[in-house]
């Protein structure tokens, strides 16, 4: 019998497709000779880039767009099962309860924002980046051992729609601060290897934008609505639990991150790093904290 991990399987290696072709496209592109050619040949080569350009990056994005497809048919599958041991789960139509969720509904969102910031900012090696990244967190969501995945009845404690409005904050600010890793990440290994000034910029107007819009999801929807629905849980809206504690810190680093950006003047390399190490403090937060460290938590 089909079920919502069929859509996930399929996804995978849609992904991996992805990130091969995006990665082909990045090793058979010869911008330079283009460039030569639009000065020597004018409006032919003009025509010339545009047939080139359907090639591996465009099916790159067309398979990834058809993974976050599938991906989808499959969050949707698994609210259903999750309705059938518990009617809590459909009304409030979010899958996030679980580790395998988690991961999952991530591997989903993650390439859906960046598919939307593609149409503006096009930088093929950040689709390589977040394909790559969906495909580990499906990969992981395969292991029984790291994420049952199992269908069970959302604890009782899990039921408020707080806590839907809380995760989803925070899984759309994840979202955003994992395609401005990405970029940060691109920016870096482009610099290393003396890429043009202006194709950098371009990256690190993308790491902050992305990170500047994650900032206020991410400390809203952990700060504030995180703490109503932890009263309503648990009688008080901060505990100094790890993952509270880990999550305020996440959340000041990029503060931090953007203050340097916006009130140092900070660019480029410095600023890429910033972003770098900031997301690390979101990954440990987010996935470290469940299995070295003993927290309230623990059931995400």
């Amino acid at each position: 019998m089909i079920d919502s991990t069929f859509f996930f399987f399929l996804s995978t290696p849609g992904y991996f497709l992805a990130l091969l072709f995006y990665l082909f496209g990045a090793v058979f592109t010869r911008p330079s000779k283009k460039h030569t050619a639009e000065q020597t040949l004018g409006i032919t080569a003009t025509l010339v880039r545009q047939r080139t350009e359907i090639g591996w990056e465009q099916m790159a994005l067309w398979i990834t767009r058809l993974s976050v497809l599938l991906a989808t048919v499959g969050v949707i599958w698994r609210t259903i099962e999750l309705g059938t041991a518990s009617n809590w789960a459909l009304s409030v139509f979010l899958p996030v309860t679980s580790t395998y969720e988690t991961l999952t509904f991530m591997a989903w969102l993650i390439p859906l924002v960046y598919s939307i910031l593609e149409r503006h900012y096009r930088f093929p090696g950040v689709g390589a980046i977040i394909t790559g990244i969906a495909f580990a967190m499906l990969v992981v969501a395969a292991s029984p051992a790291i994420a049952p995945r199992q269908v069970a009845p959302v604890v009782p404690s899990l039921q408020s729609y707080w806590l839907v409005i809380h995760v989803l904050f925070m899984i759309v600010g994840i979202s955003l601060f994992t395609v401005g890793f990405g970029a940060a990440l691109l920016l870096l290994w482009r610099r290393y290897r003396g890429t043009e000034p202006a194709m950098l910029q371009k990256l690190e107007e993308l790491s902050y934008k992305a990170n500047a819009l994650g900032f206020p999801f991410y400390g809203i929807g952990g700060v504030i609505f995180g703490g109503i629905w932890a009263k309503q849980a648990w009688g008080a809206y901060w505990e100094w639990d790890p993952k509270e504690t880990a999550m305020l810190i996440a959340w000041l680093a990029y503060a931090v991150y953007l203050h340097a950006r916006m009130r140092w003047g900070w660019r480029d390399v410095r600023v890429a790093w910033l972003s770098v190490a900031a997301y690390l403090v979101v990954l440990y937060t987010w996935i470290g904290i469940n299995y070295f460290v003993a927290s309230l938590h623990s059931f995400t």
